[in-house]
């Protein structure tokens, strides 16, 4: 079950979200029932999850004796894509010409499909000019001072529209950080039912489809598997 953060947007229950992947990963998600989190920190973007001193200053004044940015290689994100329709900008954002594959699902199957145990936090990215601009709630509880700065990203990156999930540090700080993440255990037939789907890239052959198609049935999920239709010729 997701949390929220004090400050940080959320989607509708109702709103639609997708996660733009490779054929592989996609498979393994079926195969391992689970998600892979990503250390923030591996990220192209190396601003995620920066702190400015102006704003650890302002922690300082409140008597808050800690570091952010110590917690960056302890954090790991799922990234989502917040939207009506197909993106042809995420299919080329992720390089997924000929394989691709995007779920297409609602945010409270999101919700739900995730574990009680570890804390996941949920919020929409909201984009800046500025780190600066970065609001700490007041009173925050530690997870707000913690997570917060990650659901802030440049406005260059805006066309992402993206929705964060993020798990909870705690039972991993006395560890050593994860090389690049940690898989999470979900509930895939809650994350996409049979009112949901999963999506073809447009350039992918027939075949592709095909053997997904095969593939779903196998594992007994009742979701369809469609291609993409962005790229059709006229009617």
């Amino acid at each position: 079950m997701s949390k929220e953060l004090k400050g940080i947007g959320q989607p509708k229950d109702k709103d639609t979200v997708w996660r733009y992947m490779s054929f592989e990963k996609f498979a393994n998600i079926l195969a391992t029932e689970s998600l892979f989190f990503s250390r923030a920190d591996k990220y192209d973007d190396k601003f995620e999850g920066f702190v400015p001193e102006s704003i650890i200053v302002s922690y300082e004044s409140a008597d808050i004796r800690i570091d952010p940015n110590s917690f960056r290689p302890y954090v790991m994100c799922n990234c989502w894509h917040h939207g009506d329709k197909e993106s042809m900008a995420m299919w080329d954002k992720y390089h997924l010409r000929d394989s691709g594959i995007a779920i297409k699902t609602k945010m409270v199957n999101l919700k739900n499909s995730l574990p009680d145990k570890p804390k996941v936090f949920i919020g929409k990215i909201d984009y800046i000019e500025d780190y600066n601009q970065i609001e700490i709630p007041k009173n925050p509880s530690l997870a707000s001072l913690v997570y917060s700065p990650y659901f802030y990203k440049r406005k260059p990156f805006e066309y992402e529209q993206e929705v964060r999930v993020i798990i909870d540090v705690e039972p991993f700080l006395h560890d050593d950080p994860y090389e690049y993440g940690k898989p999470i255990k979900i509930d895939v037939k809650t994350l996409i039912d049979k009112d949901n789907e999963v999506i073809v890239s447009p350039h992918a052959d027939k075949w592709i489809a095909d053997t997904l198609k095969l593939i779903v049935e196998r594992h007994g999920f009742q979701f369809s598997v469609n291609r993409s239709k962005l790229l059709d010729p006229p009617a």
